[in-house]
């Protein structure tokens, strides 16, 4: 493969270009949003890649955390932009995509999987907080709809003398698997349908495609752990707020 550098990226440039021209035949109103995400796109990720260079060197456990928390947080606040409803969407992306991420991330250190090592951890963090950050949009998005569509049956069954939980029970699976479900998607076609990002990223390096396919079977069970947890936590903190101690529901932002 050639080396890649600032000519190969503005010929690149052209499927932008023809992306926009396609959604502009068809009136499809994100030209706007692909010409300012492109420019958006090359200047973050320049700046990360200086940026990363300068980390990588320091290789300080305090760097890195630092680096995953501002990750999270702007990751949350993106997640939260997407979430319409409920109110405080930003508290409950953040805890779900911290709880998610941290966790899956502390087991495979303490596991030796991996190791505290900048140019490991921010990487995966990367992808990880990425994938979390969609299952939280997803999730929470998923079950306020859901109550809201379905407030009369819920009241009912509250009326009867079932708890909120038990009232919202099908609800709360049914938003789980939303949340999961470009996960689980992957899980079941990658290999067959596509070769993702850290495998294709490896073997474009010149790794062997042995060793390239062992170390995206270990990111394909981080992300899957990740984007669990994030669902399972945006769906309790959510849900919570559509109800009262006495078990009443109430509608936030009616």
């Amino acid at each position: 493969m050639n080396s890649i550098g600032f000519t190969e990226v503005l010929i690149a440039l052209s499927l932008v270009l023809l992306s926009i021209v396609v959604s502009r035949y068809w009136k499809i109103p994100v030209q706007k949003d692909m010409a300012l995400g492109s420019v958006r796109a090359f200047v973050q990720l320049v700046a990360v890649g200086y940026a990363l260079k300068y980390i990588f060197a320091l290789d300080s456990v305090w760097v890195v955390l630092l680096v995953i928390m501002v990750m999270i947080l702007v990751g949350a606040q993106a997640a939260s932009g997407r979430v319409t409803g409920i109110r405080r969407g930003f508290v409950i992306t953040s805890v779900a995509m911290t709880m998610g991420s941290l966790l899956t991330l502390g087991a495979m250190l303490l596991l030796g999987v991996i190791t505290l090592e900048a140019r490991f951890v921010i990487p995966l963090a990367g992808m990880i907080i990425g994938n979390s950050m969609n299952a939280s949009a997803l999730t929470v998005n998923r079950i306020s709809a859901d109550i809201r569509n379905n407030r009369l049956a819920i009241e009912t069954a509250l009326a009867l003398g079932k708890s909120w939980r038990e009232a919202t029970l099908p609800y709360q699976k049914e938003a789980a698997v939303a949340g999961m479900l470009s996960m689980l998607n992957f899980m079941k076609t990658v290999g067959i349908v596509a070769l993702p990002g850290a495998m294709t990223g490896m073997i474009l390096a010149g790794a062997e495609p042995f060793d390239a396919v062992m170390l995206q079977i270990v990111v394909g069970y981080m992300l899957l752990c990740a984007v669990t947890i994030t669902s399972v936590v945006a769906l309790e903190l959510t849900v919570r707020r559509f109800f009262t101690s006495c078990h009443q529901l109430v509608l936030p932002m009616d």
